[in-house]
């Protein structure tokens, strides 16, 4: 493609997200080539921030499948994203040097998190134990097997969030959510 055109479909893409992302009172850390690494929870405390931040993660799937339907309508190809969420605590704060700094979040949880983000499907939405741990009764998942992620010694147990409880979930999927 073309880099103008990728630049403007990122360009289309990230006003939706974002707008998403801060109905949901995410905080935009930053862009990372075509990713959007978020916060919930920093920098000012949220007591529900792992079930803000999956309501927000299928809210932004339910946004990008609409934007699709308009690229598909004009031709264009579908975008198709892959959502990793955990919860754990961080280091949040300005890092950088002297000339510039910027806002972002440091920890092992974030590191979990792009490798979460990079094992999920296009259209799914992967959470770690310690997220699905503070949702559990609100969020409709099924149970993956145990991941081996680069950096971590263990396998971790992760879940595919389907939807929010209430919300309806397509037979078609590989198993009811637990």
């Amino acid at each position: 493609r073309d880099p103008a055109e990728i630049v403007h479909m990122l360009n289309e893409y990230f006003e939706i997200m974002v707008d998403v992302l801060f109905r949901a009172q995410g905080t935009l850390d930053k862009y990372v080539g075509d990713e959007i690494m978020a916060l919930f929870g920093a920098p000012v405390d949220m007591p529900d921030a792992a079930l803000s931040a999956v309501r927000c993660a299928v809210e932004m799937q339910k946004a990008l499948r609409e934007f699709n339907n308009t690229r598909l309508a004009e031709g264009q190809e579908a975008i198709k994203i892959g959502i990793g969420i955990n919860t754990g605590p961080v280091i949040t704060g300005a890092i950088g040097s002297s000339r510039t700094l910027q806002y972002t979040a440091i920890g092992d949880p974030v590191n979990t998190a792009s490798r979460l983000c990079s094992i999920a499907k296009p259209g799914e939405i992967i959470v770690s134990e310690n997220t699905m741990r503070k949702v559990i009764g609100s969020v409709d998942a099924i149970s993956l097997p145990p991941v081996k992620l680069k950096g971590k010694e263990n396998e971790l147990h992760v879940y595919s969030v389907v939807g929010m409880k209430g919300d309806d979930w397509k037979s078609s999927d590989r198993t009811r959510p637990i």
